[in-house]
């Protein structure tokens, strides 16, 4: 079940990612009321917002509807049968909603959630070059035809495009980010999480942060990455260039 163990691989990591999601959606309801958070999260809010080319409140509604999304794509049950999902539409939708999750919370996920994200992308990348080609391609299209008929669209189509959508995600977020030094704002994301993971919110006031520098940087955890990440961006190129010229 190739499909079924990329989406639930590293179980508990993905617990911890949702996590994540939770507490970020605590952080952003808990920054639009008044004089919860110090002018330095005030500032950490400006910069994603100047980063993207977007107001901060445009940037704080985005960013809500990416964790709603997320939270909504982990509740969403996938049932597979002969290695394909069931319900091809319900796992295209579920991946879209991961994608937007991950690429609009980018900035608060926590470095741990980050590095799951990036393998994720390796690993799907890795599949969209590999499943769709020869006897096996053509056997996920003769399964297909049928519920292609039935619904009117091209489902094997959709399928093979849906196993790129995290990793242009990621690759959307990470390139966005070279364009400036992003360091502060990692530094600032991850004591904020922190905090807001191990203490019991009762005051939205409560989340007030004294913050100080903490952990590595991100460009030192971009770098180990950079092996599978340059490949799985060659992978990525490729697989849409092919696409563009028909050739798959």
């Amino acid at each position: 079940m190739v499909n079924g163990t990329l989406l639930e691989k590293e179980p508990d990591r993905l617990c911890e990612s949702t996590a994540d999601v939770n507490s970020i959606q605590l952080i952003l309801n808990s920054y639009l009321n008044p004089h919860s958070f110090s002018d330095e999260i005030d500032e950490f809010f400006r910069e994603i917002a100047a980063l993207r080319g977007e107001s901060v409140e445009n940037t704080i509604e985005q960013m809500k509807e990416g964790t709603r999304k997320y939270l909504e794509a982990v509740d969403t049950k996938i049932d597979f049968e002969d290695d394909l999902p069931s319900d091809i539409n319900l796992y295209v939708e579920k991946l879209e909603k991961l994608a937007v999750g991950i690429e609009l919370c980018w900035d608060l996920f926590s470095d741990e959630s980050r590095q799951f994200f990036i393998n994720w992308a390796y690993q799907f990348t890795r599949q969209a070059n590999s499943k769709f080609l020869g006897f096996q391609g053509f056997m996920i299209q003769l399964k297909l035809l049928i519920p292609s008929l039935k619904t009117q669209e091209n489902l094997y189509k959709k399928y093979k495009d849906s196993f790129l959508l995290i990793p242009k995600a990621v690759d959307r977020a990470i390139e966005l980010r070279k364009s400036k030094s992003t360091s502060q704002l990692w530094i600032t994301a991850q004591t904020l999480l922190k905090q807001v993971k191990t203490m019991n919110v009762k005051q939205p006031s409560s989340l007030l942060p004294y913050l100080k520098h903490l952990g590595r940087t991100p460009e030192e955890q971009l770098e180990k990455n950079q092996a599978a990440m340059a490949w799985a961006k060659s992978r990525l190129q490729e697989i849409e260039d092919k696409r563009n010229g028909n050739k798959i």
